[in-house]
C-alpha cells in the first residue's frame, strides 16, 4: 500500500471513493463526497494532509483534513487553541476494508500534523475503532461539543508532547468547533447535492444496521453535574 500526498488529478477518484465507501452507511445514500468537495474550496482544509491510499496504481482511500479550535466553555468568543486539525471524510473502498489502510491513512497523516505543530487532532467518530489507534473521548481532556456536553464520539488524539496536559495544566475545559463547512448551507441544500451527485454512477438508496449504530452513537452526550 502506497500512503501519498493527493494531486489535483486523483480529486475525482478519491470522491468516488468516499461515496462507495460512505453509501448507505450513516444515512440512505452519501453526501460525504460532497463535503470533501466542499472541504477543497474552503479556507479551513489542509491541503498538506490531504492522502491517498494506492494500490498498483489505483487509489483505494482517502482523507482529508480541516482546521477546527477549542474555544473556552464560559466565553465562546474566546478562542483557546486553533492549532487543532480534524480528518474527515476518511473512506476506503469497500473491497478492501480490513486490510489495514485506513489506519494506514490516518497514523501517516498524525505524524504530519505533528510536524506540522498542530497541538492535537479531534474528530467525531466510532470510538471502538479510533481507541485502538491512540484516540480518547474528549471528556478525558475535559472538552465537549459546541452544545457543552461530553460526547461518546468526541474523540482527542494529542500530538503535544506533554500527553497528560496537551492544553496545559491550567486549561479549565472548552468547546471544540469545527470548521464552518461542516454546517454550510449548501451542504443541506438537496439541489446542490443532487446536482453534484448525478454525475456519479446512479445507485440505489437504502437502509443499514449501521445507520441505526451510528444515531445511538450521536445520542449518547451527557453533561457533569
Amino acid at each position: 500500500v502506497l500512503v501519498r500526498q493527493v494531486t489535483n488529478d486523483d480529486y475525482r477518484s478519491t470522491e468516488e471513493v468516499i461515496r462507495e465507501s460512505f453509501w448507505n452507511k450513516y444515512a440512505p445514500g452519501a453526501d460525504e463526497h460532497y463535503l470533501q468537495h466542499m472541504i477543497r474550496q474552503s479556507t479551513d482544509n489542509i491541503s498538506e494532509l490531504d492522502y491517498v491510499a494506492e494500490i498498483e496504481g489505483k487509489i483505494v482511500g482517502s482523507i482529508t483534513y480541516t482546521r477546527s479550535k477549542i474555544v473556552s466553555a464560559k466565553d465562546e468568543s474566546q478562542e483557546l487553541f486553533t492549532d487543532i486539525a480534524t480528518f474527515g471524510p476518511i473512506g476506503v473502498l469497500p473491497e478492501y476494508g480490513k486490510r489495514g489502510i485506513a489506519s494506514k491513512l490516518i497514523l501517516k497523516t498524525l505524524q504530519i500534523a505533528k510536524a506540522m505543530g498542530f497541538r492535537a487532532v479531534i474528530i467525531f467518530g466510532d470510538p471502538r475503532f479510533y481507541c485502538r489507534l491512540g484516540f480518547r473521548c474528549g471528556e478525558k481532556y475535559d472538552i465537549t461539543n459546541e452544545c457543552g456536553k461530553f460526547c461518546c464520539s468526541l474523540l482527542v488524539y494529542p500530538l503535544d508532547d506533554d500527553l497528560k496536559h496537551p492544553f496545559g495544566k491550567d486549561f479549565e475545559g472548552g468547546k471544540f468547533v469545527e470548521s464552518a463547512v461542516f454546517s454550510d448551507e449548501s451542504l443541506a441544500n438537496e439541489e446542490e447535492l443532487s446536482r453534484f451527485d448525478s454525475s456519479f454512477p446512479s445507485r440505489e438508496k437504502g437502509h443499514d444496521v449501521a445507520q441505526d449504530v451510528f444515531h445511538v452513537l450521536r445520542s449518547l452526550n451527557f453533561k457533569h453535574d
